[in-house]
């Protein structure tokens, strides 16, 4: 911190140390004309002499050490009164407004003001938010001031008086609130907010002293200002990834749990049929050729079931046609599979996929590729399970600048709002497909309402753009049911 200059106050020390050097000679003049005009015979007048210039020697000692303490310790002493209001406050501030409350308290009770106010600007609205107010009540209710000056303007103008502004609604408010001088907070390039004070409380206008030390505690707050907004974000960042890390741990548990039910309800039921057939086998080994030959062919069929299966849950984890062919091919390989099997009656009968952008070329990043076929399929199994629409739509387009997936289903639409639903009541799958693309930076959005169906677009930036973005292919998948 550096204390503001004190060019001014030696200015007034000088003045001081003139006025007592023409009063002390003024004492002594008194002192020699007094005997002039009567006899000193009796000594009355010499005695009344020395008292003149003794008592003006105390007074005028008096009067310059107060004037020398007061002169050359009065900025310091604002300065310490600032910083002995500020130390215990500093160490209790969480948020914007308890620093906003220790700066106008601050400015009051140091500058001796008639008020003092602290704004906070707001860029996404362009106003000045009111965030503390010390001192006589305003003539306006207003807490909020549209900045409808230039910001780097207002930047660049420093310590100034309210008036001095160019005409503006914003200098108007500021006017209405008794504001008499004003300074930005600034940081760097950006406007932080704003401090106001009143007229001050023993004086027409503030000194240039003054003037600095508000410009110099204006610097002080903005400084604060910045840090504590940056330690929020630090602490919603860290809250954002604690959040994060334990659903990417719930999805992984699902995940896991699903495979193992697969696992444990298909395929082991299978291989216990198939190790019983050949235990059977081996016990009639002699004795009946037919029932051997059957159950062999049982023990075929059921290998051959494991075998597709198991094929099935591998390529739902990272489809071979995906390394192979790219993103379009792995998501139509994915439909016939669905199409192949018979669906539950509440299921869709139609799944129409289209493709934009898409050609011979791969997205650039196959990380990214992967991605984004376990976020079009995740929308699509959650349309599929739990719509029960006619009709699913599938869009892929790879414009430009980006990547975007939309799964629109005509089915039921979702009970509640889809930010209440994520990692309740099995909505795993809504948490994976924000992460997958909050980690590309992209936007995941969901528009859904009961009896309006759902609609699921998750755009991703992407550098590379598509070589012939509109190129359009599409197909459809009929999907079969089992019979109730």
């Amino acid at each position: 911190m550096q204390e503001p200059a004190t060019s001014v106050t030696v200015q007034r020390l000088r003045y001081l140390l003139a006025t007592g050097i023409v009063v002390l000679l003024g004492a002594v003049v008194i002192a020699f004309i007094i005997p002039l005009v009567g006899p000193a015979t009796d000594g009355t007048y010499l005695l009344l002499a020395v008292l003149a210039v003794l008592v003006a020697l105390v007074v005028l000692t008096n009067r310059l050490r107060t004037a020398f303490q007061s002169a050359l310790r009065a900025e310091r002493d604002v300065l310490s009164q600032m910083l002995n209001l500020y130390g215990p406050a500093l160490r209790e501030l969480t948020d914007l407004r308890q620093l906003a409350e220790v700066g106008a308290r601050a400015l009051f009770t140091t500058l001796r003001a008639t008020s003092a106010a602290v704004w906070l600007y707001h860029a996404e609205d362009n106003v000045l938010a009111l965030a503390h107010y010390e001192g006589l009540a305003p003539v306006t209710d207003s807490d909020d001031l549209p900045v409808d000056l230039d910001v780097g303007q207002l930047l660049s103008t420093g310590t100034v008086a309210a008036a001095a502004l160019p005409e503006s609604a914003l200098r108007r408010g500021l006017m209405n609130m008794g504001v008499h001088s004003l300074c930005p907070l600034r940081w760097r390039d950006h406007l932080m907010g704003l401090v106001g004070l009143g007229a001050p409380q023993f004086a027409d206008s503030y000194s240039a002293e003054m003037m600095r030390l508000l410009e110099w505690q204006a610097d002080q707050i903005a400084w604060l200002a910045k840090t504590l907004q940056l330690a929020a974000e630090v602490e919603e960042t860290r809250d954002h990834l604690q959040v994060a890390y334990r659903q990417t741990i719930e999805v992984q548990e699902e995940e896991r749990r699903g495979l193992a039910a697969e696992l444990h309800d298909d395929i082991l039921g299978r291989l216990t049929t198939m190790a019983l057939a050949l235990r059977n086998c081996r016990k009639q080994l002699d004795a009946d050729r037919a029932q051997i030959d059957a159950w062999l062919e049982q023990v075929e069929k059921e290998t051959y079931a494991v075998n597709q299966r198991l094929r099935e849950i591998t390529q739902g984890l990272h489809p071979t046609v995906l390394t192979n062919l790219g993103l379009i091919a792995a998501i139509q390989a994915y439909l016939d599979t669905i199409a192949r099997q018979p669906q539950p009656p509440t299921a869709p009968h139609v799944i129409t996929l289209t493709a934009q952008g898409f050609t011979d070329d791969r997205v650039p990043d196959i990380r990214l590729e992967r991605d984004l076929y376990h976020i079009t399929r995740q929308a699509l199994d959650n349309a599929v399970a739990h719509a029960q629409a006619t009709h699913v739509f599938i869009h892929l387009r790879w414009s430009n600048d980006a990547v975007s997936v939309t799964v629109q289903d005509t089915g039921r639409g979702m009970p509640d709002a889809p930010e209440r639903l994520m990692g309740q009541g099995g909505h795993l799958g809504l948490i994976s497909m924000h992460e997958r693309v909050r980690a590309w930076g992209g936007r995941l959005t969901l528009d859904s309402a009961p009896g309006r169906g759902t609609t699921v677009r998750a755009s991703i930036p992407v550098r590379q753009p598509s070589r012939s973005p509109a190129h359009l292919q599409a197909s459809t998948h009929h999907l079969s049911h089992v019979t109730a």
